[in-house]
């Protein structure tokens, strides 16, 4: 998007929002949130820039409205000390304006504090946006919810609103985190066969085994985020920004999506290249459903889940067998579980009994998740982690697969596999080369290398 339609696109919003406050002052309610409805004929990813200091929030789930946030209204991050327990209970402290949720996103490991790239973000990170956009699709409409500044007049408007959509400059304040040197396939396969010797010895039954790349970012983030979704149209395309930092996702796996007393949660695991044809892409998802290897992966997530949340259901259930997920990179084995949660039972709870699941930690899920965090070499902090919307219990989480830490420029792209017997250095190599892709086509980084 040019600079000059850009700056067209901003001055027009300033001058609804700043019109519908002085509106809402004449009759005497200047600090209640303000609320209209815009002409908007762009994806709301126009408004997303790389150079923001304000937090700023971006997600366009599969089904759904578009979104966009920037600007605090509440925040909530948890500290060293904070668990599950603490987070639901500093949110039900927290009351919103009707129609505004939290965004936010919790690590991998919620025992372990951040560290390397992410030693700038807080442990767990969740905030209301003070100016909030959402848009249905294929509406040229968006639902504007404006918070003032208490006390603000016009002119204090119509400079808030234009400073949370403007271009702000990067922060100098303190050091950029360095990022580590990617490991090589030597390494990488080091990796893969001591999580076989952990498997072959009993003490595992899957391990995740993730990799990560670097690489400058060379696209602007509203282009990057339009080509996620245009290519990723079934993956939750997401970015978070905090402290001047970015999260960027297209995930494809649901962790748990709460409405009322219903759950519905995504069991995904097991993964297969497309094919070059319709007649390889077929043959090659054949393949994927009668390999023992992946159904081997894949059942031990339906497992687990049906284990886990049985206890907070008044009724769970898994689809019979599992389906075939075609992306444009890859496709997976996915399997569907819903269930009616008992009364008092919310999303967190959910997430708290889930994550992180099978699907990118491993089994036993505790010592899987220990062993990773102590012996994956670097960091994972918010990847594999989670990321969504939380309001009064309900909300949705995903799982963040397919997905990039940027900072100043630079990016780190990350990867994971499932190691379960049987499996392969090579072909696990290989895999994580086509989990890369996403990030790597929409961000513009060097291409995939070979083992």
């Amino acid at each position: 998007m040019s600079v000059t339609a850009r700056e067209a696109l901003r001055q027009s919003l300033m001058a609804r929002i700043v019109e519908a406050f002085t509106e809402a002052s004449a009759r005497g309610q200047s600090d209640l949130p303000v609320r209209l409805r815009v002409p908007f004929d762009r994806s709301l990813a126009s408004l997303a820039h790389w150079h923001r200091w304000e937090p700023a929030v971006y997600s366009r789930p599969p089904s759904g409205d578009e979104r966009f946030g920037v600007g605090v209204y509440r925040r909530l991050v948890a500290s060293a000390d904070d668990d599950w327990d603490d987070l639901k209970a500093r949110f039900a402290e927290e009351k919103l304006p009707p129609g505004l949720p939290w965004f936010g996103a919790v690590p991998f490991d919620f025992r372990a504090l951040p560290l390397g790239i992410w030693a700038a973000w807080p442990k767990s990170i969740w905030f209301a946006p003070r100016l909030y956009l959402t848009k249905a699709p294929s509406s040229d409409v968006a639902e504007v919810l404006y918070i003032p500044p208490r006390g603000a007049d016009e002119m204090d408007v119509r400079t808030d609103v234009m400073d949370l959509l403007d271009v702000h400059g990067e922060d100098t304040s303190g050091e950029r985190p360095a990022f580590e040197e990617p490991e090589d396939f030597r390494r990488f396969a080091d990796k893969v066969h001591r999580a076989l010797r952990e498997i072959g010895q009993g003490r595992l039954s899957k391990v995740v085994v993730a990799r990560f790349v670097t690489g400058r970012v060379t696209r602007p983030l509203d282009e990057a985020l339009e080509i996620l979704a245009s290519r990723y149209p079934d993956s939750h395309v997401f970015a978070l920004s905090w402290q001047g930092r970015w999260l960027l996702s297209a995930s494809p796996e649901r962790l748990c999506a709460v409405r009322g007393q219903a759950v519905e949660i995504d069991c995904l695991a097991g993964t297969a290249r497309r094919g070059r044809s319709d007649e390889e892409d077929r043959q090659l998802e054949d393949e994927l459903l009668a390999s023992a290897k992946n159904q081997r992966e894949h059942r031990a997530v339906v497992d687990h889940v049906l284990q886990s949340i049985a206890p907070l259901c008044e009724r769970v259930e898994a689809e019979a067998g599992p389906a075939v997920l075609k992306l444009a990179n890859v496709q997976h084995l996915r399997t569907r579980v819903t269930g009616r949660l008992k009364p008092g039972v919310g999303l967190l709870d959910v997430a708290k009994t889930l994550h992180p699941t099978p699907a990118v930690a491993g089994t036993p899920q505790r010592e899987a998740t220990s062993y990773v965090t102590a012996h994956e070499g670097w960091p994972r902090g918010y990847y594999a982690g989670a990321f969504g919307t939380y309001a009064e219990g309900e909300g949705e989480l995903d799982v963040c697969l397919r997905s990039a830490f940027v900072d100043a420029g630079e990016a780190a792209l990350f990867a994971g596999c499932g190691i379960v017997e049987g499996s392969d250095p090579v072909a696990e190599w290989e895999e994580s080369e086509l989990k890369l892709r996403p990030m790597r086509e929409a961000l513009g980084v060097q291409e995939e290398v070979g083992p």
